[in-house]
C-alpha cells in the first residue's frame, strides 16, 4: 500500500512541476532583450524628416490624437508576471497630423464597432470620433499604420469611402501581406490594388514625418518619427509596448498573447524594449507614444497634444 501511496505521490508531483513550468513560460517569462541587438536611427531619421533649421515653414505645425475606443485587458496580458486578477484600460487612438496649408496625415485608424465588439464588447466605443476620423481620412494626403494588426487598420478596412481612400493609404508590403492583416476584413482583392510603401531602412514619407521598420510584434511594425515646426519630436511605437511599464521595466508580453493571439516574434521586440529604454533615457527631449496607454495619453493632451480632429 505505501508502494502504490509512494507511486502517486511522485506522479501528482511530477503533474504539479509540470503544471508550475508551464505557467511559469506561458504567464511569466519574457524573454530578456540584448543591448545594441535593435538601433533606433534617431540622426537618419531627423535628417529624413527635416529639420527646423531648414525649410521649418514645411515641417507640421501640430499632432491631434482621438480615442476611438476603450477595452481592458487582465495586466498579465500586457506586461508577463503581473497579476491575472487586475485589469489595466486599453485606449484606441487614430493621430492627426497637420501641416499649414491644411494638409493632413492620419497615422493608426483603430478599428470599426463592429470589430471593437468582437474583442471589446461591452467597452466603450465613440461612434462620432469613428465618424470624425472617416472624415479626416477623405481629407488626408496620406494614411499609414505603425502595423498591421485589427485595431491598427480596422478603421481603414471598414471604411465607408474605401474607393475616396484608397490613394492615400500607404502600407508596406510587410503590412499588406502579413498573416494577421485578414482579421481586418478588407474587402476581396482591394489590398491588391494598393501601391505598396517599398523601403528598406529609414524612409522620409512627408515633411516631418519618417518612418523605420522595426518588425517583432508583426512583420509589418514600423517606427513613426515626427518633429513639428515648434521642434517638438515624437516616435510612435506602435504595439511594441502596449504600455509605458513594458519600456521602463523592458518586459514584453507572456507567451500564451505573443505566441497564440499575436504571432509576434519575442525575441525581436524584447531586443527593442532595451533599446527604447536606452533610448528614453537619452533622448528625453523626443516624446515616445505607446499605442494603448491610456495613462500615457492623458500625460500627452497636457503636454500639447490635441483631444480631437481639425
Amino acid at each position: 500500500m505505501s508502494q502504490k501511496r509512494s507511486k502517486l505521490y511522485y506522479i501528482l508531483g511530477g503533474i504539479a512541476v509540470l503544471l508550475f513550468v508551464g505557467y511559469y513560460i506561458l504567464f511569466l517569462f519574457a524573454p530578456s532583450g540584448n543591448e545594441g541587438a535593435f538601433t533606433i536611427k534617431l540622426e537618419e531619421l531627423r535628417s529624413r524628416a527635416g529639420s527646423t533649421e531648414e525649410g521649418a515653414e514645411n515641417l507640421p505645425v501640430s499632432l491631434n490624437g482621438l480615442i476611438i475606443g476603450e477595452g481592458q485587458f487582465p495586466s498579465a496580458a500586457i506586461m508577463a508576471g503581473q497579476s491575472l486578477f487586475q485589469k489595466t484600460g486599453l485606449v484606441f487612438v487614430s493621430y492627426q497630423l497637420n501641416y499649414a496649408d491644411g494638409s493632413q496625415i492620419i497615422i493608426d485608424t483603430a478599428q470599426d464597432e463592429s470589430l471593437h465588439n468582437e474583442f471589446y464588447e461591452g467597452q466603450p466605443f465613440y461612434s462620432e470620433h469613428f465618424a470624425i476620423m472617416q472624415e479626416a481620412m477623405k481629407k488626408a494626403r496620406l494614411i499609414v499604420a505603425t502595423h498591421e494588426h485589427v485595431d491598427h487598420v480596422g478603421g481603414i478596412a471598414q471604411s465607408p469611402f474605401l474607393a475616396e481612400i484608397k490613394d492615400q493609404v500607404r502600407l508596406t508590403p510587410e503590412q499588406i501581406n502579413g498573416p494577421t492583416i485578414a482579421a481586418a476584413r478588407f474587402p476581396d482583392g482591394w489590398l491588391a490594388g494598393l501601391q505598396p510603401l517599398e523601403y528598406e531602412g529609414v524612409y522620409r514619407l512627408a515633411p516631418g514625418i519618417a518612418l523605420q521598420k522595426a518588425p517583432g510584434h508583426s512583420v509589418g511594425s514600423q517606427l513613426v518619427y515626427i518633429r513639428l515646426q515648434n521642434g517638438k519630436e515624437y516616435l510612435f511605437v506602435g504595439d511594441i509596448a502596449w504600455d509605458m511599464a513594458n519600456i521602463d521595466q523592458q518586459k514584453g508580453r507572456p507567451a500564451l498573447v505573443s505566441w497564440v493571439f499575436l504571432q509576434e516574434n519575442r525575441q525581436q521586440v524584447a531586443d527593442q524594449l532595451v533599446a527604447l529604454h536606452r533610448f528614453k533615457e537619452e533622448h528625453p527631449e523626443v516624446r515616445i507614444i505607446v499605442a494603448h496607454d491610456k495613462a500615457d495619453l492623458e500625460k500627452l493632451a497636457e503636454q500639447g497634444i490635441g483631444e480631437s480632429f481639425q
